[in-house]
């Protein structure tokens, strides 16, 4: 969300199997994105980081680059309904019913279409290799750049601490 301009710019690695991660989005980004990223502030790019002993963590991240394809007003419903409803497909690996709910059924049979293509995984596997790079060793990170300056925070970031951090650097 938000504009590549925008004077602050947080790449989230993040696993959508990783409980920290699904806090950090619920009770952080999705505020971020409202407040900030809305008036072109700040951009947040997600870049997909399942890390291998979470069984459906790739699974999730394949149904978030398929809507990711399909746009961002696809991408954030799908995102959303993943991560509230992670205690459920945790237990079961039933992510389709809590994807499905996130769209509509016409949408829902074009993302499991583009689902099908060989180059969701591949672009899985670039931001991994991307996130190794940066030697990512915990989900979430963030990798937050703002002028002249980059800061790396591991963790979960409240939003208090993030709105904060934000509005010393735009105000």
């Amino acid at each position: 969300g938000g504009s590549v301009n925008s004077p602050i710019r947080i790449d989230v690695f993040s696993d959508f199997q990783c409980s920290a991660c699904r806090e950090f989005y619920l009770s952080t980004v999705r505020k971020v994105l409202k407040e900030y990223s809305s008036k072109d502030e700040v951009c947040i790019i997600y870049h997909e980081y399942p890390l291998s002993y979470h069984e459906y963590a790739r699974e999730a991240a394949q149904y978030c680059e398929a809507a990711y394809r399909m746009g961002v007003q696809t991408l954030l419903p799908v995102m959303e309904s993943i991560y509230v409803d992670q205690a459920d497909w945790v237990q079961d690996g039933n992510l389709e019913s809590s994807v499905a709910k996130a769209l509509s059924p016409e949408d829902f049979r074009k993302l499991k279409d583009i689902m099908k293509d060989p180059t969701i995984n591949e672009a899985i596997e670039k931001e991994i290799r991307f996130g190794v790079k940066k030697k990512i060793a915990a989900t979430p990170t963030l990798i937050i750049s703002y002028p002249g300056k980059q800061q790396r925070v591991e963790g979960l970031v409240t939003y208090l601490v993030m709105k904060q951090f934000i509005d010393s650097i735009i105000k």
